[in-house]
């Protein structure tokens, strides 16, 4: 203890002196340091943590206002090691299908799936995984869908149409998210869900998922979280959480491979099936012939499957709570539409097949609309090179220098669109 004692001083020395290093290196010889920004972002991630979690997810405005508040805004130091750039003509040369960049591993830890698609940060190994589901993405294949959709759209049809008459309110978000997740569960997985047929709409469900993801914020940072949520006892959970949060916990993860079919329970027997087809991506996954085996186990399937039902129903949710929430909002969109749909109707065009509604512009424009302010991901995408240097401008962003830009900020573009935030198919 007392030889302990005699080095705290020189300990305490040594730290204080590290710690002013490290900052005066990063402000001021760090290849970044010319690059506006907050000194403090550039110094430490912890600006970033105050924004993103204390604040809960508002690091992405205050990038924007950044942007606003610097001279030279279409690219600022928002992180020790990251530049955020603005700017709708580079988008396409940073996130180019043909590059391989890698994805900046700790941005992407918060869906706690490193093994998924989504969550791969190696950009040789991403184009692998990528490449044995793509095909169930392509716009032939996605035909297949639209015995599904049609389906779940006339469910929740008859439901809407008999709350209607029992004079219920509905919350049409939660009933997006279930006409979503049913329909990409179907094609996804063997089994897929059954959202659509809950009492309420998976109400507490889909609450508790949103409030789930913000854990993912703190799980960047803090990468045990969700971890050690996923092996908390059912019992304990059932004594602390509330039941949106056991369905969500019940419906993505595993506690015997013999119960009600989750994700989890699926993902093992698509894995662990006797003979394989391409029924579903997730079956298309496991019999792809070119994919290594290591690619083919439960415990990757599963993540897989959780990426693939998650970002499609929130995605689609969202995207369609903005198309509707503007089209019955605005009585000329509103009467364009039907207008359109009902001439098509009278000329004998079938408005159950996609490629009748894909050949009508004024739907196809509300469509896109949505989508473009739908924000599906709202978030920045920081991608990092570790093998070559990237020029941008007269900024020189040396290998491993992490590079991120925002969809919404490109969605949202007033060089583009003249008026950025309004609803406007025309």
């Amino acid at each position: 203890m007392e030889s302990f004692v005699s080095f705290a001083p020189a300990l305490a020395v040594s730290c204080f002196v590290g710690t002013v290093s490290v900052v005066i290196y990063r402000l001021y010889f760090h290849p970044l340091s010319p690059i506006s920004g907050p000194r403090l972002a550039a110094v430490t991630g912890l600006y970033e943590f105050y924004y993103q979690c204390i604040k809960v997810g508002q690091y992405q405005f205050k990038i924007k206002a950044l942007h606003e508040q610097y001279e030279l805004g279409s690219i600022v130091r928002i992180n020790p090691n990251e530049v955020h750039i603005l700017d709708s003509q580079y988008f396409d040369k940073l996130h180019n299908v043909s590059s391989r960049i890698d994805k900046a591993a700790w941005y992407y830890r918060l869906i706690n799936s490193p093994d998924a698609g989504f969550g791969t940060a190696d950009a040789n190994l991403h184009r692998l995984r990528r490449k044995a589901m793509s095909r169930f993405f392509a716009s032939g294949a996605i035909t297949k869908l639209e015995s599904t959709v049609r389906q779940n759209v006339l469910k929740l049809s008859s439901r809407l149409d008999q709350l209607k008459k029992e004079g219920s309110p509905v919350n049409l978000s939660n009933c997006f998210r279930c006409l979503a997740a049913d329909t990409v569960a179907t094609y996804c997985m063997p089994d897929g869900s059954d959202f659509l047929n809950s009492v309420d709409f998976a109400k507490e469900y889909n609450s508790q998922a949103r409030s789930i993801s913000e854990m993912g914020l703190y799980q960047r940072y803090f990468p045990i979280i969700m971890p050690v949520l996923l092996a908390t006892p059912r019992w304990l959970l059932r004594m602390t959480a509330p039941e949106g949060a056991i369905q969500v916990f019940e419906f993505q993860t595993v506690r015997s491979y013999a119960e009600n079919d989750n994700l989890a329970i699926q993902a093992h027997r698509v894995a662990n099936a006797k003979t394989r087809n391409d029924e579903t991506v997730l079956q298309g996954i496991a019999n792809s012939p070119d994919f290594p085996e290591s690619e083919k186990t439960t415990g990757r399937l599963h993540q897989e499957a959780r990426t693939l039902v998650g970002a499609g129903s929130e995605t689609t949710g969202s995207s369609l709570d903005v198309i509707v929430f503007n089209v019955l909002s605005n009585h000329h969109i509103a009467h364009r539409l039907k207008e359109e749909l009902n001439q098509a109707s009278s000329e004998g065009i079938d408005l159950t097949l996609g490629s009748s509604l894909r050949s009508l512009p004024y739907l196809t424009a509300v469509v896109n609309e949505g989508l473009r302010l739908g924000n599906a991901v709202s978030g920045r995408l920081p991608r990092v090179d570790p093998r070559k240097t990237h020029i941008y401008k007269n900024y020189v962003l040396p290998a491993g220098t992490e590079m991120s830009m925002s969809l919404r900020f490109m969605a949202t573009d007033p060089a583009v669109f003249e008026e950025p935030l309004i609803f406007n198919p025309d």
